[in-house]
């Protein structure tokens, strides 16, 4: 990272390019995030001294609850960073005037609310030598969001620049979403399907029979895995490498035929399945997980709208993930810039 990644960066967000908008669908999850501070065995020896007890509480816990799912902090994270948004999204009253308070004096992000039960996400946040996170979901109505929701809002996704369809894996009715919101001709389609679960090989099989066809595919390292498994592809090793990273993200996308954004927390890489770019994360120290590829793919997409070159979409992407983990909130524009100085000055 030098001086003049710096200086194209900061020319091409300050350019005032007109980028249009996002739409950015579907989920909404009101999360508590509980930061244990201890690694899961620790807990369990906790929990199970508890209840040979016969139950107790556990106190000293910090914990936060917020506006959550992938939709909702997409948008948020490039509302943060100065695109315009469409959020389409599920949520009860409740659920609604949360949505409404957390976008209030964002007025570049038009919300969509239809009728629905949000989801709650117990996110359960480890320290077992580095943060993660392990996340009890309750999907609610996201479950069952099918291409029928989006009656009515044709004219909207045909003006979109970009049409984002995030956590697929929680949709039971992601295949017909995902076909009706990827139809639109002229915009980017930009997907990340959230940790699949079992359902990997029916999503690369819905790729791989047309049934819908992203521009770019945004995966993590545990996506990666699952994905290059069901491909039967050399998957991405646990005790993964920069070397790794790289490989997997360029075979996924030969195989599948299409351009994979893999980021991970030691690096992040892009591939159309013959070149591949990639840069390496940056080491902060971690206030948060949960959340962070949900910033690392606004400013993704952020990147691709502006038509950043491969490695500057990277750097911005990976930069505004590290502030986010570092200061547990999204960053605007001027923070990431003055995040990527800071670390230049440091090394």
């Amino acid at each position: 990272m030098g001086l003049n990644d710096i200086n194209v960066l900061t020319d091409i967000l300050h350019s005032n390019k007109d980028i249009g908008y996002t739409v950015v669908m579907h989920d909404f999850f009101i999360d508590r995030i509980v930061r244990l501070g201890i690694s899961p065995e620790v807990l369990l020896s906790i929990m199970k001294g508890k209840i040979e007890a016969g139950g107790g509480s556990v106190r000293g816990i910090e914990q936060v609850e917020m506006k959550g799912g992938n939709g909702v902090n997409l948008a948020y994270a490039m509302a943060m960073l100065g695109a315009r948004c469409k959020l389409v999204t599920i949520a009860d009253d409740y659920g609604k005037g949360i949505l409404e308070h957390t976008f209030k004096g964002l007025s570049s992000v038009d919300l969509i609310i239809l009728e629905g039960k949000q989801g709650y996400t117990l996110a359960l946040e480890f320290d077992s030598g580095r943060v993660v996170n392990v996340m009890l979901s309750d999907v609610g109505d996201n479950a069952y969001f099918g291409a029928d929701r989006l009656e009515g809002l044709e004219h909207m996704l045909d003006g979109a620049s970009c049409v984002a369809v995030v956590n697929w894996a929680s949709n039971l009715k992601g295949i017909e979403l995902t076909e009706r919101a990827f139809s639109t001709k002229s915009a980017l389609h930009f997907l990340d399907p959230a940790d699949l679960g079992d359902r990997g090989k029916e999503f690369i099989n819905a790729i791989l029979e047309g049934r819908f066809r992203p521009d770019v595919l945004s995966i993590n390292e545990n996506e990666a895995r699952i994905i290059a498994n069901a491909l039967m592809l050399e998957p991405l090793p646990y005790n993964y490498s920069i070397d790794d990273v790289a490989r997997v993200c360029r075979e996924v996308a030969s195989t599948l035929a299409i351009q994979v954004d893999l980021h991970t927390p030691i690096f992040s890489a892009t591939s159309d399945g013959k070149y591949h770019e990639g840069v390496r994360a940056f080491k902060v120290n971690p206030m948060i997980a949960t959340g962070a590829g949900d910033v690392w793919d606004a400013a993704d997409i952020v990147g691709y709208l502006y038509g950043m070159d491969d490695h500057t979409r990277l750097l911005f992407a990976n930069a505004s993930a590290a502030y986010y983990v570092e200061n547990a909130r999204a960053p605007a524009l001027d923070d990431v810039l003055c995040f990527i100085s800071t670390c230049r000055e440091q090394k």
